[in-house]
């Protein structure tokens, strides 16, 4: 626990410019107040303390993305996905995109704490054109007693249409309650068909 209330001291020193020495100092205050707690064993006012910390460097954050990967398949819930190990897929293959967003938003609504996500989504090829592109491409909404500091959301793209060759996904999420936004990028590439190709190569040459 004494490592983890370092680090967020660290945190601390990195956020100042942005955040003022008024919030540094809050944040600091909890740091050490953690620090002391678990020294004299009182590990869940301890814990408390930095998730406070961590809730308040939370609420003066960009929108950032924690993990933004391609998955193997849809994945279940926070941190249960499984990465493939490449970014190429075959013909006809949906994409799935594991997402770790950090920063946004809480606002009450009754009585729970509310967020509200949106993503869009552009599709380029591998030298930057736009080729096609959906606003409103995912929406995610959020209820919860608490200010969740572990949120995860997933997109499933659906390219079958789309020939064989490398590609940029790149989606842009909008924070509507915290007026924020980022925007991330995946490439990615689609192999040629190989039956097709084999098959070409299976047919005799006319001129023969």
């Amino acid at each position: 626990m004494k490592h983890v209330a370092i680090a967020f001291l660290a945190a601390v020193v990195a956020s100042v410019g942005a955040g003022g020495a008024g919030y540094a100092q809050s944040v600091q205050e909890l740091a050490k107040r953690a620090e002391s707690d678990a020294k004299r064993g009182k590990d869940l006012d301890a814990y408390n303390s930095i998730r406070e910390a961590a809730v308040k460097i939370w609420e003066r954050s960009p929108l950032l993305f924690r993990e933004a990967l391609f998955v193997k398949s849809a994945p279940t819930g926070y941190g249960i996905y499984d990465p493939r190990p490449n970014n190429v897929f075959k013909p006809g293959e949906k994409l799935f995109i594991y997402v770790e967003p950090v920063g946004f938003a809480w606002q009450k609504k009754s009585g729970l704490n509310h967020a509200e996500l949106v993503s869009d989504l552009v599709l380029k090829d591998a030298e930057g054109t736009v080729l096609g592109e959906q606003a409103g491409f995912g929406t995610f909404t959020f209820d919860s007693r608490d200010k969740n500091l572990e949120v995860m959301t997933a997109l499933t793209i659906d390219f079958t249409e789309a020939p064989a060759g490398k590609y940029v996904a790149e989606l842009k999420f909008t924070d509507k309650l915290g007026k924020k936004s980022a925007t991330f990028e995946l490439p990615f590439e689609i192999e040629g068909d190989q039956k097709a190709s084999d098959s070409d190569k299976d047919e005799p040459d006319e001129d023969e």
